[in-house]
């Protein structure tokens, strides 16, 4: 128990080297409830590598947050010239979009819902979360942002989808023991030449993530 609980705030740096041309932070499943020791050393990271672009792929809160006024404060410190997001389940489960969303607006952030946007590092497709996880998209998006890698089992002509959701789900060496998603942690190479990559996320709704230290992607 006290191992798991330590994993839930040890924070490890994944860089992808992906020869995009600009520098891009992705961030997913912070859960946040409050402004605290990892909302901190994620900031602290951040202002490190001076991203260029950031991406919050989704659960940015779930039913355990209170006030929206830490969760602003932490994206309002997350530093870029672009910086855009999409939703995922517990931020549609908790039943407090339409205030998130202004959150996201005031810290910057251009929420993507199933569109597209124009960007520094291409064409990226934000798609929203769906309870029946059907995903039947086909674009030439250079980026997929989703919350739910199973998107990926019905994403057409996409180069790099970038999701999370799983939390990195439970395993033991290579042998997956728990997930939630066809896809449960790390780099896959799809078909066409596409990347997925599913981040192990930067929180959880309770403190306690066996085997599955928090994650926060740099890519280049």
């Amino acid at each position: 128990m006290g191992y798991s609980y330590l994993e839930s705030i040890r924070l490890l740096i994944t860089r992808l080297h992906l020869n995009l041309g600009v520098k891009v932070a992705f961030l997913v499943d912070t859960h946040t409830h409050a402004f605290g020791m990892v909302e901190k050393a994620v900031i602290e990271v951040l202002d490190s590598e001076k991203p260029d672009v950031i991406l919050i792929g989704g659960d940015i809160i779930d039913e355990f947050t209170g006030s929206l006024t830490p969760v602003e404060e932490y994206l309002s410190l997350m530093n870029a010239k672009e910086k855009y997001a999409v939703f995922g389940n517990h931020d549609h489960w908790c039943g407090r979009i339409e205030e998130l969303s202004k959150v996201l607006e005031r810290a910057g952030f251009e929420t993507l819902s199933n569109e597209i946007a124009e960007s520094s590092v291409g064409r990226i497709l934000g798609l929203d979360w769906r309870d029946d996880r059907s995903y039947r998209v086909s674009c030439d998006a250079d980026i997929v942002l989703v919350h739910d890698p199973n998107a990926a089992l019905g994403l057409h002509g996409a180069k790099l989808v970038l999701a999370g959701h799983t939390h990195g789900g439970v395993t033991l060496g290579s042998l997956t023991i728990l997930s939630n998603s066809a896809f449960v942690r790390g780099l896959y190479k799809l078909k066409g030449n596409c990347i997925l990559y599913v981040s192990r996320g930067l929180g959880q709704m309770i403190p306690l993530r066996p085997t599955s230290p928090l994650e926060l992607v740099i890519i280049e």
